[in-house]
């Protein structure tokens, strides 16, 4: 295993930042056009990749955000009419065993401000990669998603 050497440790900071700087952002695009920050937005998209609801643990996994986080921001959106819990499946004298879903007004949502968040990940990222940059990003990527648990 390589050492971690002032090379490696300036990558994982670059990183950091790149990635802080491009999310804030989108975030500062979706707060502009919908007065919605990217972590709901994030929420009402995971539940559309998800076929449109997912029990909350599920959600947090998909999000990888700690289940308290998600609840919270499950807790706001729901507020706003873009979420619905409702009894899961089994048991239902286990309050909690929900499933979160989302209304025809939060996937209403979710569409027109999946247009502005495309078009700020076009021009923040995805418009200044060649094809071949985005084969070699993905490449790297997957050799750091595929690392172990941390251990130290």
């Amino acid at each position: 295993m390589p050492r971690l050497d002032a090379a490696r440790v300036t990558a994982w900071r670059d990183l950091q930042s790149i990635t802080a700087r491009l999310e804030r952002g989108i975030d500062e695009n979706l707060m502009a056009e919908w007065q919605v920050p990217l972590g709901w937005f994030d929420v009402l998209a995971a539940l559309a990749r998800l076929g449109g609801s997912a029990r909350p643990s599920e959600l947090a996994d998909e999000l990888r955000l700690v289940r308290s986080s998600t609840s919270r921001r499950i807790d706001r959106l729901e507020e706003e009419g873009w979420v619905r819990r409702r009894p899961g499946a089994g048991r239902t004298d286990d309050h909690r065993a929900v499933v979160v879903e989302l209304t025809a007004r939060g996937r209403t949502l979710w569409r027109a401000m999946n247009v502005t968040y495309r078009r700020a990940v076009q021009a923040c990222f995805a418009g200044r990669l060649q094809d071949d940059d985005v084969a070699e990003l993905v490449r790297i990527l997957d050799l750091i998603a595929d690392a172990p648990p941390i251990a130290i």
